[in-house]
């Protein structure tokens, strides 16, 4: 099954220790937190050890203002527990900004107020104890030529923040998950593992300071349409290379942006957003 959610590898597996579960409604969102505590655990599940947070609306929680506000504000309170009141932050936008489907990183990384700039020469127009911010899209290996993870890495080194946030967009193996489920987790994450193109993994460990990951899937396999649908045969060649979006996407990605840019900025500002979004914008 090829998934990118910690949530549908769970399900798939009935029966699991070394992990701990618990999933509540607030607001008619379901949120579910997973923490993969064993390795045994996270073998079984591909998923690294840590944090996997789900919030699960519906397409038509996303189309209305009102209710992407409160998946936002939702949103920010669990990536708050996993930003440890850090004070510095980059946040950095992966995918392919050409190719619709796999924008939602570097769109959402429009969104977010930067502020490392004024601190840097224009402090004084700042409100006390602003936190200082970054943003950054990483763009893909075929129109650079270098891996994401070398990129990240000397940026790191550069600026040194206290957390590093990815966006991605992200592979479900539900059509039901597509745009209207939100993962973030604290483990970090792999550009492209979704649509099975690995690339190096994104960690803690690599880049020496916290990371956060925030994705919603965009695509499923044809595959999992077809089986889905009941269409599969045996004698039929696997159409596990194939991905499929939705025909709405271009929506689908705008309004996904700013509810993750509004998480994110909220995370990150608190109280202040409103108010720097008019003095920044």
């Amino acid at each position: 099954m090829r998934t990118d959610l910690a949530l549908e590898s769970r399900t798939a597996v009935k029966e699991l220790s070394g992990i701990r579960e618990i999933t509540e409604n607030k607001e008619g969102i379901e949120i579910t937190r997973i923490d993969v505590l064993e390795q045994q655990a996270a073998k079984i599940l591909d998923k690294p050890l840590g944090r996997y947070v789900t919030l699960k609306a519906t397409p038509e929680d996303f189309m209305d203002s009102e209710r992407r506000e409160t998946i936002a504000k939702l949103l920010s309170l669990e990536l708050c527990a996993m930003s440890k009141q850090a004070k510095s932050f980059m946040v950095v936008g992966l995918g392919n900004r050409y190719i619709v489907a796999d924008a939602l990183g570097t769109k959402t990384a429009e969104y977010i107020l930067v502020t490392r700039h004024i601190h840097m020469h224009m402090l004084d127009i700042l409100p006390e104890n602003t936190p200082v911010t970054s943003a950054f899209c990483a763009n893909v290996l075929g129109m650079t030529g270098m891996e994401t993870a070398e990129v990240v890495s000397a940026l790191v080194g550069k600026i040194e923040p206290d957390v590093v946030v990815f966006i991605d967009s992200l592979a479900a193996a539900s059509t039901a998950h597509i745009g209207c489920v939100i993962q973030c987790n604290d483990s970090g994450i792999a550009p492209g593992a979704g649509v099975g193109n690995y690339r190096t993994m994104l960690t803690e460990s690599l880049l020496k300071v916290p990371v956060i990951a925030v994705g919603v899937p965009t695509v499923v396999s044809a595959e999992t349409i077809a089986r889905e649908s009941g269409a599969t045969h045996e004698n039929e060649p696997k159409r596990s290379d194939l991905i499929v979006a939705p025909k709405d996407i271009d929506a689908v990605i705008r309004d996904l942006s700013r509810v993750l840019s509004d998480a994110v900025n909220l995370m990150i500002f608190g109280e202040q957003y409103r108010g720097l979004e008019k003095l920044l914008r």
